[in-house]
């Protein structure tokens, strides 16, 4: 029962028509054209003014840190981050120089405890530059309550939703409520080998993003007047200190294969997912947004219930054995990772460290077929 991480979204189709763009001796490989229709398009289905296509959703969370460091007010250093995330929606930051602080997370949704938010800006708010929110695996936070933290604490509020692109919050896309970012990895929901986007509804912001990610020149926005060095060529006129992080034409015209099947993969992961849930809940924690949300799963998450948690070492033997491969719950708790100790400052972690000893992940690709998850589900029920 070989059951992957994931799997290619592309068909025979999709890899005809991939070769016609190759063999089209018009078509343009590196950035261009295809790179700003599907940032149209992504803009579009957020729900905001903008998108920019990098080349992976690192990349853009490197662009908003080089952008916070750039701008605003240079005594607000600290960041705040959720104790479970992607090492790379944190360490751009750490290397740009801003201090981060860590809180813990809620099972209930598995981003960050609001509540322990609310506690810390009620007595660092002026020290803050940004809060930046992971959606974790799929699973949207309550944004009407970080809306109003956002306003009450006078604090910046940006989203990683690298698995969570397609989520949506009292009818609107995840990403049109605050600056964001997402992935288009291989493995995650919208499929395009390799790439990332910022989403903003910020002229200012996207001003900065394109030019930062050409190399900080001042032609690759609309208006490049108004930042111009009249010293200098205007083809080579470079306004920030920028990095190559340019996506292209190729990735884009294959995120736009996949993205047409959006709707598809919303309706069949969470069918899949609503199966596995109904089977396990016995045995398993799930988490429980709130009814505001529409979540799409990124992928089938065991969270041990603290009766059965001794049971995870013959559960994942089982998956070994079986050929279904899992992956620890993302970081788990990050200030138990190498890179990251030295940032532990005594705060109790108990959430993440619960996921970091008690969970892990197995995929919910789109080739999956129902009948695998039920035989799992059955191992599962008689293991546990």
């Amino acid at each position: 029962m070989r059951w992957p991480l994931s799997t290619s979204n592309f068909t025979f189709i999709d890899r005809l028509k991939i070769c016609s763009f190759f063999l089209n001796p018009k078509k343009i490989w590196t950035m261009g054209g295809e790179v700003k229709q599907i940032e149209e398009k992504m803009a579009d289905y957020a729900g905001c003014k903008y998108s920019v296509f990098t080349s992976s959703g690192s990349a853009a969370n490197t662009l908003i840190a080089m952008m916070l460091r750039d701008t605003g007010k240079k005594d607000k250093n600290e960041m705040i981050f959720p104790s479970t995330t992607w090492a790379t929606s944190v360490s751009p930051f750490i290397r740009e120089g801003f201090i981060p602080k860590f809180l813990d997370i809620s099972l209930k949704d598995l981003s960050m405890d609001l509540d322990l938010l609310e506690n810390y800006l009620s007595e660092r708010s002026r020290k803050v530059k940004c809060v930046f929110i992971t959606s974790l695996i799929g699973f949207t936070p309550d944004i009407k309550r970080i809306q109003d933290i956002s306003q009450k604490y006078n604090v910046r509020i940006m989203f990683d939703n690298c698995e969570n692109h397609l989520g949506k919050f009292q009818g609107k896309n995840v990403n049109s409520f605050f600056t964001s970012t997402t992935s288009t990895y291989f493995g995650h929901l919208i499929q395009s080998v390799e790439g990332g986007f910022i989403f903003t509804n910020r002229d200012h912001e996207y001003d900065y993003f394109l030019m930062a990610r050409n190399h900080g020149m001042t032609r690759s926005i609309r208006t490049p007047n108004k930042y111009q060095n009249r010293d200098v060529d205007p083809l080579f006129d470079f306004y920030l200190k920028g990095n190559n992080f340019r996506n292209t034409n190729i990735n884009a015209f294959i995120c736009s294969l996949d993205f047409a099947r959006e709707s598809h993969y919303i309706k069949d992961k969470n069918i899949k997912y609503k199966m596995f849930k109904e089977l396990t809940s016995e045995h398993l924690i799930f988490p429980e947004p709130s009814n505001d949300t529409v979540d799409v799963p990124f992928c089938l998450p065991i969270i041990m219930k603290p009766t059965k948690a001794k049971k995870i070492k013959a559960l994942k033997q089982h998956c070994s054995h079986h050929s279904i491969e899992f992956r620890p719950l993302i970081s788990g708790n990050l200030l138990k990772q190498t890179a990251f100790t030295e940032y532990d400052d005594g705060e109790n972690f108990k959430n993440s460290t619960y996921l970091h000893h008690n969970s892990f992940y197995i995929g919910l690709p789109n080739k999956l077929k129902k009948r695998q998850i039920k035989k799992f589900c059955k191992a599962l029920n008689t293991l546990l």
